[in-house]
C-alpha cells in the first residue's frame, strides 16, 4: 500500500468520521484463466492521531491528555479490514468493436440520389457532394454525434501510376491517415504535389499542409441534417483543375462520440 494517501484532508465534513483514498500498487502478479488475479486479503492502515485545533480549549486539553496517557503520540494506530477485489478477465482489452463507415457520392446538395460508380465529375466545374455514414454493430454502442476533422483529396501523376507497394492513398494502415501521413520516411513524398488538404477543423494545427478549400462546404454551416441522424456527416467541394487523372481518392477523418445509454457517459473515437 502506498504510504501516502491520495488526499491529505478528509473527504467528508462529519466531525467524527474521516474518509481518505489509498492506492494499492502491485507488480509481477500473474493472472491466469483458472484463478485470475486476486488482491483480496487483510489490509492494515496506520494513522498518527492528532488532536483537532478547532475545538474548545477544555476538549483540546482532554484530547492531548488522552493521547499522552495512551502513548499515541509515539505509537501509531493500526486499523485492519478485509477487502475483496478480483480480476477474472486477465485481459486489458475487455472487448473489441469494429466501427463501420460508408462514403456515398451525389451530384446535388439534395443528397437524395447517389451517383453511379461510373459517374464522371468535370474538373474545375462540378461539385462532389459527399455523405459519410458511421455505424456501430447492434447491441454495442450508439453513435451520439459525429464531427468532421479533416479531408484530403489524393491523386497521382497523370503519366505515372503509383506502384502497388507505394505508401499512398491505397495504404490501408489505420495509423497512417490520408495522403499526408506524418512520417516522411514512410510516405512516398514524390506524390505530395498531387495531394490536396481541403479541410481542417482545427485551424491552429500546423502539422498538416495549408488548407486549399476548393469551395468547400460542410453540414455544420451549409447542409442540414435531421436531428435524429447523428451518425451522418456531409460535405462538398469543387474538383481541382489540377486533377489530371480520372480517379481520385477522398479521405475523411471523423470524430465519433459514442454512448451506451442515455444515462451513461459518452466516449470519443477517431
Amino acid at each position: 500500500v502506498n504510504a501516502d494517501p491520495e488526499n491529505t484532508d478528509c473527504l467528508n465534513n462529519k466531525g467524527f468520521i474521516c474518509s481518505q483514498l489509498w492506492q494499492i500498487e502491485a507488480s509481477n502478479i500473474p493472472c491466469t484463466d483458472e484463478k485470475g488475479r486476486d488482491f483480496s486479503g487483510n489490509y492494515a492502515l496506520t494513522f498518527d492521531p492528532l488532536c483537532r485545533d478547532d475545538i474548545a480549549a477544555d476538549l483540546q486539553t482532554h484530547c492531548n491528555e488522552f493521547v499522552t496517557t495512551k502513548e499515541l503520540d509515539t505509537n501509531r494506530i493500526a486499523l485492519s479490514t478485509d477487502l475483496v477485489w478480483k480480476d477474472e478477465i486477465c485481459n486489458p482489452t475487455i472487448f473489441t468493436v469494429q466501427l463501420e463507415a460508408s462514403m456515398t457520392f451525389y451530384d446535388s446538395n439534395s443528397f437524395t440520389a447517389p451517383v453511379e460508380g461510373s459517374h464522371l465529375y468535370q474538373v474545375g466545374e462540378d461539385t462532389i457532394y459527399v455523405q459519410v455514414d458511421t455505424d456501430f454493430p447492434d447491441d454495442t454502442l450508439a453513435v451520439f454525434n459525429t464531427k468532421l476533422i479533416m479531408v484530403h483529396i489524393c491523386t497521382f501523376d497523370p503519366l505515372n501510376a503509383p506502384e502497388a507497394t507505394s505508401t499512398g492513398p491505397i495504404d490501408q494502415d489505420a495509423g497512417n491517415f490520408g495522403c499526408f501521413i506524418s512520417d516522411e520516411a514512410v510516405r512516398d513524398v514524390e506524390y505530395d504535389e498531387y495531394f490536396y488538404h481541403i479541410y481542417q477543423a482545427n485551424a491552429d494545427d500546423t502539422s498538416m499542409p495549408t488548407v486549399e478549400e476548393f469551395d468547400f462546404k460542410d453540414s455544420y454551416t451549409d447542409y442540414t441534417i435531421p436531428d435524429e441522424d447523428t451518425n451522418i456527416v456531409r460535405f462538398s467541394f469543387t474538383v481541382p483543375d489540377e486533377v489530371a487523372r480520372d480517379e481520385l481518392f477522398i479521405m475523411a477523418e471523423i470524430e465519433v462520440t459514442l454512448q451506451e445509454d442515455l444515462n451513461l457517459p459518452r466516449r470519443r473515437m477517431l
